[in-house]
């Protein structure tokens, strides 16, 4: 029909070619001369403004519309839509907004929707969708229902950018609250983006001297089981990292994660984005942003992580150099528990020495307080005990050494020392103690302590420290230990020295001497207990 014929039936001129090929005589809505006031009425409305506007009219729910509606129905659609039922140009979506026009059209009652998210073709591919939309209804000459008026607005761009836009801000508070724990980024950052409908994809590898190992995956496995393969192959993965330059590979972004300082690659991100939205350059970006928070993150926690390595291969080996050898010897077994499970050491120590001729220098100690404060001391009070000893002092001169060792050592003070010589071809054990519990002898006739040679604790003493000398014999065990073996909070000194000697005589009358220390220290320290606990048994041979 010309558009002459339009313009007079509707008061107006049609802009384009929207109208001008139809013939809208053989249209079920007729001629527009004779359409109904309401039609001809919302048909002015229609082309009078920019705005996105269309009638359905009649039992087929004829469809007119504007220019701006003609760019919301995309090129699959116009211009064939015009003078087309409702129903076969919007066969895809007809579910979801058919009931709605039904209600309309029948009650009379108008519809208002706010961001209704639609899967629509048409622009050759499916994809997602979001309107904010009105519809009311249209009555003809005789006031019956005839129609409809939509007035619409595409908000696709504004609901999708404001989604993106909180993925990244959840992605970066999680990742915030995780921080410089690599396991927990992983586990976080999968969290959030299997949650988000803007990311269909992302994996992460990490780039090792063996290849790359997967660290994160939110590609579902076989029947929806744990992550399997992803998108992209191997080699684009490996190309990557050694390139460090990002690549695109169909709809997935690859990207290098660097080290925070320098460029050594680290990992690779590939994030592949939403199939039901164009692969344009808002997506892109957003991927990239993505991967540049996830990647700054895993940059950063893995850059800690080997500051952590590092100073824990250090300490590990300050720590090692603290603790002695073993003796090497038969019939010496030495067990070492520290009260703080992340060190190697505390503030207890041991150590055996051997001075030739079947005689070893025996040494254990416990310094206030734990942790590396105590070790760092406890350390210098070892080494000086071992100096001294080599120097074939007695073990009561070896005390007054060290305490005036501990007299220029701050936090050496009251320190608990208990000194001996043993003198295996004697058969003989010469002790000295500072504030020690005293050594216990097990023997077939029973446990026995050694209580004499007793002095103050280490620093405290008035004059030369006494000493005394016991025999043994063949079969029996000496045993030296620190406090935390026996002492609880709850009971008196007395009682964990009865219940030292009544489970270590039990002990070695059943078992081998060499498993005393672990079964001592397993079944003497409560679970949880927190104190350091060196022990040092000799077998008598």
């Amino acid at each position: 029909m010309p558009d002459t014929w339009l313009a007079r039936a509707t008061g107006t001129t049609p802009t384009g070619v929207l109208a001008r090929s139809v013939d809208w005589a053989s249209t079920p809505i007729g001629s527009p001369r004779s359409w109904p006031r309401d039609l001809r009425a919302a048909v002015r409305i229609c082309f009078s403004t920019e705005f996105p506007v269309f009638v359905a009219w009649g039992p087929e729910r004829t469809m007119i519309y504007n220019e701006g509606y003609s760019r919301m129905l995309g090129t699959t659609k116009h211009p064939g839509a015009m003078g087309a039922p409702m129903a076969d140009v919007w066969a895809d979506i007809w579910d979801s907004v058919g009931p709605l026009v039904d209600t309309v059209t029948s009650t009379g009652r108008s519809l208002f929707f706010e961001d209704m998210r639609l899967l629509t073709d048409r622009s050759g591919f499916l994809e997602e969708a979001a309107f904010t939309f009105s519809y009311s209804a249209l009555r003809d000459d005789r006031d019956e229902l005839a129609g409809m008026l939509c007035i619409v607005g595409e908000t696709t761009d504004r609901v999708v950018a404001s989604r993106r836009f909180e993925t990244l801000g959840t992605l970066s508070t999680s990742l915030h609250r995780v921080k410089l724990d690599i396991e927990l980024t992983a586990k976080v950052a999968a969290d959030v983006l299997r949650e988000s409908p803007d990311v269909t994809h992302a994996e992460v590898h990490l780039c090792t001297s063996g290849g790359l190992t997967e660290l994160l995956s939110t590609h579902p496995g076989p029947d929806g089981g744990a992550p399997g393969t992803g998108p992209v192959p191997r080699e684009v993965l490996e190309r990557v990292c050694a390139s460090r330059v990002a690549e695109r590979f169909g709809t997935t972004l690859v990207e290098p994660v660097s080290a925070v300082l320098g460029d050594a690659p680290v990992g690779v991100v590939a994030l592949t984005g939403n199939p039901l939205r164009p692969d344009d350059e808002a997506q892109q970006l957003f991927l990239h942003l993505v991967a540049a928070s996830l990647g700054n993150a895993l940059a950063v926690a893995l850059t800690h992580q080997k500051q952590v390595d590092d100073l824990q291969t250090v300490s590990s080996a300050l720590q090692a150099a603290m603790l002695p050898a073993d003796p090497g010897s038969p019939g010496w077994h030495t067990r070492y528990r520290p009260a703080d499970d992340r060190l190697a050491v505390g503030g207890d120590w041991y150590d055996v020495v051997p001075l030739g001729s079947g005689r070893f220098g025996l040494v254990v100690g416990d310094c206030v307080g734990h942790g590396l404060g105590a070790a760092a001391v406890m350390g210098q009070l070892r080494s000086a005990a071992r100096a001294l000893l080599l120097q074939d002092l007695s073990p009561a001169a070896t005390l007054d050494g060290l305490d005036r060792f501990a007299s220029t050592l701050p936090g050496a003070e009251c320190a608990s020392v208990v000194c001996a010589v043993v003198d295996e071809q004697a058969r003989t054990v010469t002790y000295s103690k500072a504030g020690h519990p005293p050594p216990l002898v097990l023997s077939a006739t029973g446990p026995r302590w050694l209580e004499d040679g007793t002095g103050t604790l280490l620093g405290l003493a008035p004059g030369p420290r006494p000493e005394a000398t016991a025999t043994f014999e063949r079969g029996e065990t000496l045993v030296l230990y620190t406090d935390g073996l026996v002492e609880r909070r709850d009971e008196g000194l007395d009682d964990g020295l009865a219940r030292l000697a009544r489970i270590a005589a039990a002990t070695v009358a059943e078992r081998p001497v060499d498993q005393l220390g672990d079964l001592l220290i397993g079944t003497m320290l409560d679970v949880g207990a927190r104190d350091d606990v060196a022990l040092v048994v000799y077998e008598a041979r």
